[in-house]
């Protein structure tokens, strides 16, 4: 819910004792008592429109709810619930919002707050005046005892001047999220020994930092289950400390990566983890470092693998490596993505061989071969060419998969690879007439940016053959 500056109610809009027209259907308007509603159904229907259910932007300011009649207004005004979720954008009459933010958190009484505060970038230029900074930050202050999800999208400065005001006094039984960003500008404090101090929040669980150095934020980190981080740079060793410092931990989300040098690790067994995402910065072209870190870690429970290094092939890289993980952890893996990596297909064969409970496989702008053959449009071997080639028991390697995604090299450029893998699926039920095979959804990228001309051939029969498959069920795409 977004809080701005209330407007001035307009008595002639006061529908207390009126009823509200539904609809006219040509034989005379129909109308229905809106008003009579009883107050418990009332307030069911507007918690519904208040909660943000589907994000932000569809939620109702209750303070528009208020101004519909004196009935609706007592409602909103006198249920705490409607005042627990705010979501406060600075402008230009910062002074009025932040009043009314304290207006707004007051109707909540004493339930557990959800508050985001956005210094939009338009608004960088005009820093908080100091009278209206201290406002602001003597009201969180206040808050954040009853503060269960604070998030913050504002200029270094504030989280200066925030530090200098005693942060780490600040009292936080009830936070259990926790998203901290900065705008445009510098991403670490202006002193380097600083630190946000959050280590007195007993029950953090999930944490988001984008665009603000790790090392500038102290965390309770073994009590976290889940940690999403965008940097500017995250290095390997960061991440690395990350999942030394957090047993619990379930989810890890790094996006940004940058290689550091000589970065050694030992091996971690981490027996929680069930989802982690590497994505490289755009300015990296080696995940010699990444694939270092990925292969010391031993996660029996892991089920999602995010890897992205690029979004186009690349030409000649070192090889991305996931087999001494998956082998040696001895999970299995539900979703596999990888993305712009340079592969051995035997080796990345024998990567899935491990893993027949995987349900969805994303490879996408990947380069295929040993590491020292450049990558070219023809010539390649091909994953999926190589599954095809392998013998009759090739296509029971991954029973459970029921979602696939393959970029140009991985198909081998030929649509009648793909039609013969699917044709195995999807075409051979058996006596099971009007059943649906396991695999269901395909998606095929059959060119790049980089090709001067595609490849991939359909002919008039094989459209044909696709448009029945997607009759029957099927999803097939060809981006």
């Amino acid at each position: 819910m977004s809080v701005v500056p209330p407007h001035e109610t307009d008595s002639s809009h006061d529908l207390a004792t009126t009823s509200t027209i539904i609809e006219d259907n040509g034989c005379g308007t129909n109308y229905f008592p809106l008003m009579d509603l009883p107050q418990e159904l009332l307030i069911e229907i507007f918690h519904c429109a208040c909660l943000a259910h589907g994000g932000k932007a569809n939620a109702v300011n209750p303070l528009f709810l208020s101004k519909i009649c004196r009935s609706w207004r007592a409602v909103i005004f006198e249920t705490r619930a409607f005042w627990q979720e705010v979501n406060l954008i600075l402008n230009s009459h910062c002074s009025t919002q932040i009043s009314l933010l304290e207006e707004w958190t007051a109707r909540a009484g004493d339930l557990p707050l959800s508050i985001s505060i956005v210094y939009p970038k338009s608004m960088l230029e005009t820093l908080l005046p100091e009278e209206e900074l201290t406002h602001l930050l003597d009201l969180i202050r206040i808050l954040s005892p009853q503060t269960h999800s604070l998030s913050l999208e504002t200029p270094v400065e504030f989280y200066d001047r925030w530090r200098d005001c005693g942060l780490a006094d600040y009292s936080w039984p009830l936070l259990s999220n926790l998203v901290l960003s900065t705008t445009l500008g510098s991403s670490s404090l202006s002193d380097a020994s600083h630190k946000l101090d959050f280590l007195s929040c007993p029950i953090l669980t999930t944490t988001t930092i984008k665009s603000l150095l790790h090392s500038h934020v102290c965390l309770p980190w073994r009590s976290l289950l889940h940690i999403r981080s965008s940097f500017d740079s995250v290095f390997c060793s960061e991440i690395y400390t990350a999942l030394e410092l957090c047993p619990l931990l379930r989810t890890l989300e790094a996006h940004g990566i940058v290689e550091n040098d000589n970065f050694s690790a030992k091996t971690i067994d981490h027996h929680s983890l069930k989802g982690l995402t590497f994505e490289l910065d755009e300015e990296e072209d080696d995940c010699q470092e990444c694939c270092r870190l990925l292969n010391s870690l031993r996660l029996p429970e892991l089920r999602t693998l995010v890897i992205k290094i690029g979004q186009s092939p690349p030409l000649k890289s070192f090889e991305l490596d996931i087999y001494p993980c998956i082998s040696q952890s001895c999970c299995q893996l539900s979703e596999l993505t990888i993305e712009g990596a340079f592969l051995e297909p035997t080796v990345f064969i024998n990567s899935l061989r491990l893993l027949p409970s995987l349900r969805s496989l994303r490879i996408s702008y990947n380069s295929w071969g040993t590491p020292q053959t450049t990558y070219t449009a023809s010539g390649e071997p091909a994953p999926l060419s190589l599954i095809m080639t392998a013998g009759p028991d090739a296509l029971l390697m991954l029973p459970n998969l029921r979602e696939v995604t393959f970029d140009p090299s991985s198909v081998g450029y030929s649509a009648e690879v793909v039609v013969g893998l699917l044709a195995s699926r999807w075409d051979n039920l058996g006596d099971n007439v009007g059943a649906l095979a396991t695999l269901q959804s395909v998606t095929i990228r059959p060119e790049h940016e980089y090709m001067n001309e595609s490849p991939w051939v359909v002919s008039k029969y094989q459209e044909v053959v696709f448009e029945n498959w997607r009759q029957r069920g099927y999803s097939f795409k060809v981006e």
